[in-house]
C-alpha cells in the first residue's frame, strides 16, 4: 500500500472545506479530474472510503471527518515549515552567535546588535566576550558563527581576513591641562601617570613603541585589565590612558574626554569565520552593521578606515 503524500492531503482537506470536488479544484488551481485522482489515491493509501455520493453531491464518511482533524494539523504544520523557510530566506529569523574582544563587545557590538534585532525580531542572538587569544578556540568549538579579534589566526579551521581598523585615543580627565587640544602629542604627556591596559593586552607593545617614537617616558603605576576600567580610573583623576576608540561611546564629557594622538596608534581588527562552512546571511547583515559602526567611531576622531 502506497503512503499518502502532501499533495493528496491538500486535495482531501480542500474537498472537506469546500464541500465539493469543483470547489477544491478552484482552491488548488487544478482540474476536477486531477482532484478526483488524488482523492482516489488517498483513499487507496488509507484503506477505506472517504466520500460517498448523495444525489449530485459528495458526503464525507465518519472516517473522513475523524481523519480531517489530523490532516488539518499536518497541513498547518507544513505551512509553518514553509513560512519559517521563507523567513530564513528573507533573513527574518534564525539563531546567531558572535564572539568578540572586550573593547568591541562592551559597547559597539551591543549597539550594532540592537539595530539588527529591531529589523529581525524573531532572531535568537548570543553575544560572547572573549580575549583575542581565546576567540579562535570559541570558533573552533562551534560556539560562534563568526568572531572579531585583534589577532590574526593561522588555524586551518578558521578563515581569517581584515575587517576594520581600530585606533587608540587618549583618555583625559576633564580638567587636564591639555583638554583644549584637538590632538594630543604623546610627548606632551611627559610627567603624567599612564593607566595601562596590562602587558598581555594586544595594544601594550604598540603603545610602548609609540611612546618610544615620541621620546617620552611616562610613570607606569596603575594597570587595568579592561579599557572601561581604565577610563573609570581616568575619571577619578588617577592619570591618563590610551584606550581603543571603540570604548568611547557613552562616556559623559564631565567624566572623561577622548582625543586623537600623534603619532597615531592603530590596530587591525580581524574577522574569523569557519573555513569549512558558508557564512549565513544573517551573520553578513550583522557584520555590515558592525563595520559601519566602527567606521563611524573612527571617523568621529578624524581617522579613515
Amino acid at each position: 500500500m502506497a503512503r499518502p503524500n502532501i499533495r493528496q492531503i491538500e486535495a482531501f482537506n480542500a474537498v472537506m472545506k469546500g464541500g465539493s470536488i469543483s470547489k477544491a479544484a478552484e482552491t488548488l488551481f487544478v482540474s476536477q479530474p486531477a482532484v478526483s485522482k488524488m482523492i482516489r489515491a488517498f483513499e487507496d493509501a488509507c484503506g477505506f472510503k472517504l466520500f460517498v455520493r448523495a444525489s449530485s453531491r459528495i458526503r464525507p464518511t465518519a472516517e473522513a471527518r475523524r481523519l480531517f482533524m489530523e490532516t488539518e494539523k499536518l497541513q498547518a504544520g507544513v505551512a509553518r515549515v514553509e513560512n519559517t523557510a521563507k523567513a530564513i530566506r528573507g533573513l527574518e529569523r534564525g539563531d546567531l552567535a558572535v564572539v568578540a574582544f572586550p573593547a568591541l563587545s562592551f559597547r559597539v557590538l551591543p549597539r550594532a546588535a540592537a539595530q539588527f534585532m529591531r529589523a529581525h525580531k524573531d532572531i535568537s542572538l548570543q553575544l560572547l566576550t572573549r580575549t583575542s587569544p581565546s576567540i579562535a578556540s570559541s570558533m573552533l568549538t562551534g560556539e560562534a558563527d563568526f568572531g572579531i579579534s585583534l589577532l590574526a589566526s593561522q588555524d586551518p579551521g578558521i578563515s581569517c581576513r581584515p575587517f576594520a581598523t581600530c585606533s587608540m585615543v587618549c583618555a583625559l580627565p576633564p580638567d587636564h591641562r591639555l583638554i583644549d587640544r584637538d590632538c594630543i602629542d604623546l610627548a606632551e604627556l611627559a610627567g603624567d601617570r599612564l593607566i595601562t591596559l596590562g602587558r598581555a593586552d594586544t595594544s601594550h607593545q604598540l603603545i610602548l613603541a609609540a611612546l618610544s617614537e615620541a621620546g617620552v617616558t611616562l610613570e607606569f603605576g596603575v594597570e587595568a585589565q579592561m579599557a572601561d576600567a581604565a577610563c573609570a580610573l581616568v575619571s577619578e583623576r588617577l592619570g591618563v590612558s590610551l584606550v581603543p576608540s571603540l570604548i568611547t561611546p557613552g562616556w559623559p564629557e564631565e567624566k572623561v574626554v577622548f582625543k586623537r594622538t600623534t603619532p597615531e596608534i592603530r590596530m587591525k581588527i580581524w574577522l574569523y569565520t569557519s573555513a569549512f562552512e558558508p557564512v549565513q546571511k544573517l551573520a553578513l547583515v550583522l557584520m555590515e552593521n558592525l563595520r559601519k559602526d566602527i567606521g563611524l567611531i573612527e571617523r568621529s576622531f578624524g581617522f579613515e578606515q
